[in-house]
């Protein structure tokens, strides 16, 4: 009569536990695949503690100037960021690359509005 109870026991702590990460199903968002066209942001560790999120867009460049390329962007989904013009960071040879005027596609890594340029091409 006490192995139903001690299998009883054994069963009621396995129970008890509360489900790990891996436990748990996906959620409908994490699951769904991106169509063509949507921006997905994705998290990179930059130190301990903080992160930063890496960003696509398209837009015009409105000006460059000393290490800054301002960008009339449209919305950036994956940031929650409506359409806008605001100034990226960027290296001289992105910034060589481009000139005023030229409908651009670009990746982006944002600290809050703190953002700065790592891939920049013209629109095809």
């Amino acid at each position: 009569m006490k192995l139903p109870l001690i299998l009883f026991a054994v069963l009621l702590a396995g129970c008890s536990q509360a489900p790990s990460d891996s436990d748990a199903a996906p959620s409908a968002e994490a699951a769904k695949s991106p169509t063509e066209g949507e921006r997905q942001a994705i998290a990179v560790d930059k130190q301990p503690g903080q992160v930063a999120t890496i960003a696509t867009a398209e837009g015009t460049v409105e000006s460059i100037d000393a290490g800054k390329i301002t960008i009339a962007h449209g919305p950036v989904d994956a940031l929650k960021w409506p359409a806008m013009t605001m100034a990226f960071n960027a290296t001289p040879e992105q910034l060589a690359s481009v000139k005023a005027g030229q409908k651009i596609q670009f990746e982006f890594t944002a600290d809050g509005m703190d953002a700065t340029i790592t891939n920049i091409g013209l629109v095809k």
